[in-house]
This record gives structure tokens, sequence and C-alpha cells, in this order.
């Protein structure tokens, strides 16, 4: 059994650095592999982002622009009726005056209204064009920010892969249990504490040289015996 023990010893040896190595490389391609799920996340974030930016540029259309530029001006014409039409409502006058002066707030609501809608069919495609340029201008700083967040989160990753080492404690047990094995071998399975160094065999050959000692085959049968 002498000599099993150096082979097991680096067998075990080498086992444990194998699984030593092992360890380190499915540690690394878990953490790889979060690191690249993380990008991509990042990835299909900015693509939503894009693609939403896209579908509103499609959907964009002069005729919101006109619809809210006219209401716009419209509140202002509110605002601003008293002053503008105010000495044509005095209860002054006769029926004739009245009348006219009935119509003429009629035609300054009305022309009024009309400029308005000029107005607004005017600032409506500059609008528009407007609102795009902020919503690339916000898509733009969004696309932005994730950059900068996916290279910081990268480099995070990167430290947290290159902290996945060996264990030295592992790696200096193995190394001694295959020195030992290595030492042990080289000895030519000289058993510790003999003084001599005296070399025996797995049927303990060595032991018929000495006086008085008969040759015997393995498990102590005499030689000749039976025959």
């Amino acid at each position: 059994m002498g000599q099993f023990i150096p082979i097991a010893l680096a067998v075990a040896g080498t086992a444990m650095q194998q699984a030593e190595t092992e360890r380190v490389t499915r540690k690394q391609d878990q953490a790889t592999a979060q690191s690249l799920l993380g990008q991509s996340k990042r990835q299909q974030e900015a693509d939503s982002k894009v693609n939403d930016q896209i579908a509103q540029t499609e959907a964009s259309t002069a005729a919101n622009e006109r619809n809210t530029a006219l209401e716009q001006y419209m509140g202002q014409l509110q605002r601003t009726r008293k002053q503008a039409i105010g000495g044509l409502e005095a209860p002054i006058g006769g029926m004739a005056f009245q009348g006219d002066a009935a119509s003429a707030r009629a035609g300054a609501d009305t022309a009024a209204a009309r400029t308005a809608d000029l107005m607004a069919r005017i600032d409506a495609p500059g609008r528009q064009r407007q609102d795009e340029a902020f919503g690339y201008g916000r898509l733009a700083t969004d696309i932005d920010g994730l950059s900068r967040e996916a290279a910081g989160q990268n480099f995070i990753d990167q430290l947290r892969i290159r902290a996945i080492r060996r264990r030295p404690e592992m790696d200096i047990l193995s190394s001694g249990m295959i020195a030992a094995g290595g030492a042990m071998g080289g000895g030519g399975g000289t058993i510790a504490g003999s003084t001599g160094g005296t070399q025996f065999g797995n049927n303990l050959d060595a032991l018929y040289e000495m006086p008085g000692a008969g040759r015997r085959y393995g498990y102590g049968v005499p030689r000749g015996f039976g025959g």
C-alpha cells in the first residue's frame, strides 16, 4: 500500500488544482454573462427611446400645433377684448347707434378670429419643427446618459471579473500534496523511520534474504509445500 500513497497525493493535488481552475472559470463566465445581460438591457432601453421618438415624429402634424396656437391666440384676444371694443359697448345713443356698435363689435371679433387663425397657420409648421427638435434633443440627452451609465457599469463589471481569482490557500495545499507525492515516489517507496532505508517490494521479498528465513511464496506459503 505504501507505493500508492504518493500516487494518491499527486492525484488529489492535481484534482484540487483542476477544481479551483474550473471554479474560477465558472465564476468569471457567470460575471461576464451578467455584465452582458446588463448591457443588453440598456441597449434595449435606448432602442425603445429611439423608436418612441420616431413614432412621435411620424404622428406629428401641423394641425395639432395649429389648434394649440389658435387656442393661445384666441385666449389672448378674449383677455384684451374689453380694451379693444370698450368704446362700442357703452349704453349711449339711439337705436341706430346701438345697431352700428353691435355690427362693429361683431366685425372686430370676426377680424380678430380671422387674424388669429392666420397667425396659427403661419406658426404651426415652425412650432411643429421646434417640438420635433426638442424631442430629438431630449432623446440625445437620454442616449448620452444611458451611454455613460453603461460605460460606468462596464468598468465596475470588469473590476468584479478581475477580482475573481484563484484562492492562494487552495493552490498552496494542492501544490504541497503534489510535491509530497513526488518526493515520496522519487524515494522508491522508502518507509519513513527505517534506519537503513531498506527497500521493500509488494510481497516483502527482501525478508527472504535475512538469516534463517526461508524462501516463501506470497502470503507466507513455504516454497516446496505440498510438492
